[in-house]
């Protein structure tokens, strides 16, 4: 076990072990990030190779839920068939995850894609959140809902083409609706263009200065297909924000998903993002934070043993499935929302696919065990059952956690 500092980083070197692997080890996939974050150059080798097929860390933030996978394109980019993402690089920082959200996962760059994984395209790049959703042409030409005299058309086609110029446009016509931006064309026929279009979306961020630190950029990239396999997205790395309550067990839930639906481990980069202009972003690898350890093998925290029970419930009059769980002692000191929830999500992991959860599911499971924190929190088991409805939390507690 060997500590190393690089670029403000603290890394953790294991050795990888997992059968199935595309990644680095954690340890080199958090100074990989802290390389090409710190990397300025403005093309890779050559005028017509933009940034970011070699530099900047590609991004994107999710929700993760049960109902499908946070890699999944939405439905909405199903339809645009546009899907956003962001650029992090340390002259184009940001303090903040659109919607301020906490996790979500990386790209490998075009440039270093490892063998079997699938390419991707890079479609255009708005300095700021660009308002995409509305848009045509897969988030990057006009929205319907624009009121500038260019309803946000690309920047070329209004005669935008540097950084300088959009930052006036910016001033002068967005008028705090961002579906006002023009968004710069990167699209790799364009060539050299490309290169210099991405450039200036990059120095309109820094023309913008204050402004668009305290907002992410967007890049949109052409929708994978949902026929592409799961284990060949090019996801390099589920990340996490490191401050309370960010997405560390929502990271965490993705890996373990991602590894038991592909036989393929992802590490978890916990990723600070700078909290003013002149501080950088950090990229760490902790092992403690890996769902499944870089041998393939899961890591549970909170639950230390759970039973399914039959036995007759009050409520109903009938024989019902109770799963009896044991919390470890860092389980019983889970608080608030966020500690509930990643009990949660490692009794979904852990437990969900039995058939006396699916075939009994009333919707309650997580209700229950929020309940049993607020009131039953000293039990030296909760008991839990899936046939109770989702309740509100003050019609749980009134029925001692177990309402029918």
């Amino acid at each position: 076990m060997v500590n190393t500092n690089t670029f403000g980083v603290s890394l953790l070197v294991i050795t990888l072990q997992c059968a199935d692997v595309y990644a680095a080890s954690c340890a080199d996939t958090a100074r990989a990030l802290a390389s090409r974050y710190h990397d300025t150059r403005e093309n890779c080798g050559k005028a017509s190779s933009p940034a970011f097929l070699c530099n900047g860390v590609i991004f994107r933030a999710t929700i993760p839920s049960d109902d499908y996978n946070s890699w999944d394109p939405s439905p909405a980019s199903v339809k645009s068939g546009g899907t956003s993402f962001s650029y992090l690089r340390k002259d184009a920082k940001f303090s903040r995850l659109v919607r301020y959200e906490n996790n979500g996962y990386v790209l490998f760059p075009i440039q270093e894609l490892p063998t079997g994984k699938s390419a991707y395209n890079v479609l255009c790049s708005f300095p700021m959140d660009g308002g995409t959703d509305s848009r045509i042409d897969k988030g990057c030409g006009t929205s319907p809902a624009a009121s500038a005299p260019g309803k946000g058309a690309e920047c070329f086609s209004q005669k935008i083409e540097t950084g300088r110029q959009w930052a006036e446009q910016y001033k002068t016509q967005t008028k705090g609706d961002n579906r006002n931006e023009c968004g710069f064309d990167v699209r790799d026929p364009l060539d050299r263009h490309a290169t210099d279009n991405f450039n200036a979306s990059l120095s309109a961020m820094r023309e913008m200065g204050r402004t668009s630190f305290n907002k992410q950029n967007e890049l949109r990239l052409d929708t994978w297909s949902s026929e592409t396999p799961d284990k060949n997205l090019p996801i390099q790395a589920f990340f996490y924000l490191p401050e309370p309550g960010g997405g560390k067990d929502d990271a965490r839930f993705d890996q373990q998903r991602y590894y038991s639906q592909t036989g393929v481990w992802v590490p978890i980069i916990e990723m600070t993002l700078p909290d003013s202009p002149s501080k950088d972003a950090l990229f760490v690898c902790n092992a403690d934070d890996q769902a499944v350890s870089e041998s393939g093998k899961t890591i549970d925290r909170y639950i230390q043993s759970a039973t399914w029970t039959l036995r007759p419930d009050p409520g109903t009059g009938e024989e019902e499935w109770s799963l009896s769980v044991v919390l470890t002692e860092l389980g019983k000191k889970q608080t608030g929302s966020s500690g509930s929830d990643a009990v949660y999500a490692e009794l979904v992991r852990k437990y969900k696919n039995d058939y006396q959860w699916k075939q009994n599911d009333g919707g309650g499971m997580r209700r229950q065990l929020v309940c049993h924190f607020s009131i039953a929190r000293n039990k030296d088991a909760f008991n839990l059952e899936p046939f109770r409805p989702d309740l509100s939390e003050e019609k749980a507690e009134a029925a001692g956690c177990n309402p029918v």
